[in-house]
């Protein structure tokens, strides 16, 4: 580490190093939190925190160390000057004014030399135990041109510290010398660095709980313990901080993304996205709104915000919650394919599906009961009022597409240039074959989510050398902060398309939410104790018509506006009805995968998304013993049986009570006077053909409250309640995940020819992983009929 190092230093570095030095300077103080993201680390990231620790540790070390000519007995080695060069002796014999010396690396020439006097002078005593290895004296010297050139010749060559740090990070951090007193103990207790220190200026662990038991339970104190990275405080901050409770250490210093949860008080250093990048001498992402007049879709929006208010005014109840579901439209770039009315069609079906569910009917008629508004088909029109101002949007997109006209003229104007174009992972092969139908070569699609090795996706692109600033990404719909910060911190130049005053407004919001949180980072109260400026940024807000559908708080646990998560999709599920053109007819839920057969190419998506007379590929195994056996390998805890039990426990108690009380319906009224069910599902419960394993966690309290209130509490519902609530999610859990895998996880594995298999898929034996794939049938559906159930 010599000076010529901070040459390499970008401002960034360098601000990072007046950071630390500062603090550990200072006085007085509160523990220092640095905010920095460890996707932001640049390659002197450690070296600059490495810097700043030694020196600053090394210059108040300078002012408490006892210069005075030190107690000498023989045997010791101390360091010192001798004809005008600085050497390791080992003392041979002590006399008043001097002592005799012999040296302990001898050169060649030196070996077998007799003892020779030295007088007595401030010479620096060394660790008895270094031994004589190949590097010893070249650590040694190393040492002394370090304190030497950072500071000066008369510099004391110090091997006892008593300003010293601990330093919890990655190992990497401590790979910047090997000849400073920096000690890496591993997690074995194994100490490296065989040097001449008494003590070491730096301790350092790869984790808490190794500096815990091998330095901090044996004696050893800090003036600060400094950790990096998330992983290494998130956990365990109160344990770090019982330490500093024990006077282990006087302050911490923490550098990572996120503060831990506690009331511990910080002073605080949070680095804005952007000037990160500005501080490291890198260009700023360009990044582009384009905004696409549609005066005929906007007006079809207008048309629907005028519904609800409509609806308000005559009910006195307002449905804005609903205008979220119109933003599933406007992500679309797919145009006048059978394959894009599938897929308008399926988010319609589940929208009626999800205006006509448990769910939805009970949140609404809540609020219409609170306007004494009771006729359910009082209500069920205002809901269908809506819903058709919803199929208005998806017929208007149906045929024509001014996204995708964009994209394609940008195509046309960009020939000889490749344009690059970010698209949702469900619909990756849907829109590849739009481009291969519409004859466009230069277009390369990178999805949002993983695929496989052989497509480029996002995370990928990120890393990527072909991401610079003379690349061009298309971003049809943008409305996530996640994605946004992302596309931010990258080199290229993006176009994000946007409707004007439609999904422009939710464009804007996130911006807006980007600046906003930047800005809390660059005014911070606490910047002001390092650096001695004032920053400043105005923002003007404008009113649209449209604000209240695209403005949604994304961080809400009910609705996170992301377009990449599917979050505006409504909850619940639709099972259809297929009959195939061999006569057979089957049920599948909508999310069932798919490989839709068009042209000859094969299309990854959904049931939901095919159309009548399409020929698909799919999974079909109707072998009920070789599910079960699929099951019990994902079944680590051997808890299937007790699922089987418990599953069938509460309905033989709903028999038995049925029994007792008159019949399915009285029983059913009885259960569910407050909450409700709806009948028919109640008496689906006592089909023997029922597929319901386990009913909504309301449903079996109403039924254990029953029990209780009637005096059946000898049944598991009641004396074994909380084993219905863990196994109910297991055994959907496990079940969902087999699914799964037998769906898209085993679709994946033949599309890329076996060569990529998901871990989930890796754990079924070869046997019955070559059975699966033989069950893989391809038919073509005559007819799809949505199913109310």
């Amino acid at each position: 580490m010599q000076k010529n190092h901070f040459v390499k230093f970008s401002t960034f570095d360098l601000i990072n190093f007046h950071l630390i030095s500062q603090y550990i300077l200072d006085e007085n103080k509160k523990d220092f939190f640095i905010s920095i993201p460890e996707s932001e680390y640049r390659p002197n990231f450690f070296a600059s925190i490495f810097h700043s620790i030694v020196l600053v540790k090394l210059y108040q070390n300078y002012f408490s160390h006892d210069n005075v000519i030190p107690t000498l007995n023989k045997g010791d080695l101390i360091y010192g000057k001798y004809n005008q060069e600085n050497r390791v002796f080992i003392v041979r014999s002590i006399f008043t004014e001097q002592i005799k010396i012999n040296f302990k690396f001898p050169k060649k020439n030196e070996f077998g030399i007799s003892d020779f006097s030295l007088n007595k002078q401030f010479f620096t005593k060394l660790n008895p135990n270094l031994v004589n290895t190949k590097n010893s004296v070249k650590n040694v010297d190393s040492y002394r041109e370090f304190l030497s050139s950072n500071f000066n010749a008369d510099f004391p060559f110090i091997t006892d510290f008593k300003n010293r740090t601990l330093v919890i990070a990655e190992k990497q951090f401590f790979n910047e010398s090997k000849f400073l007193p920096i000690r890496y103990t591993n997690k074995n207790g194994k100490i490296s660095n065989d040097l001449p220190f008494f003590s070491y200026l730096v301790e350092c662990c790869n984790d808490f709980n190794s500096a815990k038991e091998f330095l901090l339970n044996n004696n050893q104190y800090f003036d600060e313990i400094i950790i990096i990275g998330d992983s290494k405080y998130r956990n365990n901050f109160d344990f770090i901080l019982h330490e500093k409770y024990r006077d282990k250490c006087k302050n911490i210093i923490l550098i990572g993304s996120e503060k831990p949860n506690t009331e511990n008080q910080f002073l605080e250093w949070s680095w804005s996205n952007d000037e990160i990048k500005i501080a490291n001498n890198e260009v700023l992402s360009r990044l582009t709104k384009v905004v696409l007049n549609n005066d005929k879709l906007y007006s079809l929006f207008v048309d629907l915000k005028s519904e609800i208010e409509n609806i308000k005014e005559e009910s006195k109840v307002n449905l804005a919650f609903m205008l979220k579901y119109s933003n599933f439209f406007l992500r679309m770039i797919l145009v006048n394919t059978n394959l894009l009315k599938g897929i308008f069609q399926e988010y319609l079906d589940r929208l009626n599906y999800y205006f006509q569910s448990e769910t939805f009917v009970e949140e609404v008629n809540n609020l219409f009961f609170g306007k004494d508004i009771y006729n359910p088909d009082t209500i069920k029109n205002y809901t269908n009022r809506v819903f058709d101002k919803f199929s208005e949007i998806s017929a208007s997109l149906e045929n024509e597409n001014i996204k995708w006209n964009y994209i394609k003229e940008k195509a046309k104007s960009n020939q000889g240039k490749l344009i690059y174009l970010l698209v949702e992972k469900k619909n990756y092969d849907a829109v590849n074959n739009q481009i291969i139908n519409e004859r466009i070569n230069n277009i390369c699609l990178i999805s949002d989510k993983r695929i496989d090795n052989s497509k480029l996706y996002f995370d990928k692109w990120l890393s990527d050398e072909k991401n610079s600033q003379n690349k061009l990404v298309i971003i049809p719909y943008l409305n996530d902060l996640e994605l946004f910060t992302k596309v931010k911190g990258t080199k290229g130049n993006y176009e994000i398309l946007c409707y004007e005053n439609l999904d422009e407004i939710s464009f804007d919001n996130i911006e807006q939410i980007y600046q906003s949180q930047e800005n809390i980072k660059l005014t911070h109260i606490d910047r002001f104790k390092f650096i001695k400026t004032n920053f400043s940024h105005i923002t003007s807000a404008k009113k649209r018509d449209l604000d209240e559908i695209f403005t949604f708080d994304i961080y809400n646990e009910n609705f996170k506006n992301s377009p990449y998560e599917t979050i505006d999709l409504p909850k619940e599920k639709t099972v259809y009805e297929i009959l195939f053109d061999d006569g057979t007819i089957e049920k599948f839920d909508s999310s069932k995968g798919v490989f839709l057969i068009e042209n000859g190419e094969q299309i990854k998506t959904t049931i939901g998304e095919v159309y009548d007379n399409a020929t698909i590929r799919f999974y079909q195994n109707n072998s009920a013993n070789e599910f079960k056996r699929i099951l019990k390998i994902f079944d680590t805890e051997n808890l299937l049986d007790s699922f089987d039990e418990y599953s069938e426990s509460w309905k033989q108690t709903l028999k038995k009570l049925s029994l007792d009380y008159g019949g399915i319906e009285k029983l059913y009224r009885l259960i569910f006077d407050t909450y409700k069910i709806n009948y028919i599902t109640f008496k689906f419960y006592f089909s023997e053909n029922t597929t319901t394993r386990f009913p909504r966690m309301k449903t079996l309290e109403a039924i254990r409250e029953f029990c209780v209130k009637n005096g059946y509490k000898n049944d598991l519902i009641v004396n074994k309640f909380e084993k219905f609530e863990a196994y109910s999610k297991k055994d959907h859990s496990i079940r969902q995940q087999v699914g799964k895998i037998l769906g898209n996880d085993l679709l994946d594995y033949v599309a890329c020819n076996k060569t990529e298999i998901s871990d989930s898929l890796n754990k079924l034996p070869k046997e019955i992983l070559e059975k699966l794939t033989k069950t893989i049938q391809e038919k073509t559906i005559i007819r799809k009929t949505l199913l109310n159930e």
